[in-house]
C-alpha cells in the first residue's frame, strides 16, 4: 500500500512541476535534483522536451545530472495540465 501511495505522491509532484513549468518563459534551466529527476519522468513520458546535460559520476558513485533545460511542453503536456485543472475545477473532488 505504502508503495503506490508512494508513486501516486511523485506523480502529483511531476504533475505541479509540469503546471509550474507551462506557465514559464522557456527555455527553464533546472539545477535541483529533484526537479531533474521528475523532468526526466515527464520527459520519458513525452509530457515535456528537454536537454539534460552528461550525467557525473560522483567518487561515492552515486550518478547526477548537475541541469536540466526545459525547451517545450508537448502538446500531450499541455491535455495532461487541463485535464487536471478541470478535474481539480469539478465539483465532490479534493
Amino acid at each position: 500500500m505504502k508503495r503506490s501511495q508512494s508513486r501516486m505522491g511523485h506523480a502529483s509532484e511531476c504533475y505541479e512541476l509540469l503546471e509550474f513549468l507551462s506557465r514559464r518563459q522557456m527555455p527553464v534551466v533546472c539545477s535541483e535534483p529533484d526537479d531533474i529527476h521528475k523532468i526526466l519522468a515527464l520527459r520519458s513520458a513525452s509530457l515535456l522536451q528537454a536537454m539534460t546535460e552528461p550525467t557525473v559520476v560522483l567518487r561515492t558513485g552515486e550518478r547526477r545530472i548537475e541541469r536540466a533545460i526545459v525547451t517545450a511542453i508537448t502538446a500531450e503536456g499541455r491535455a495532461a495540465c487541463m485535464m487536471r485543472s478541470a478535474n481539480a475545477l469539478t465539483p465532490g473532488r479534493r
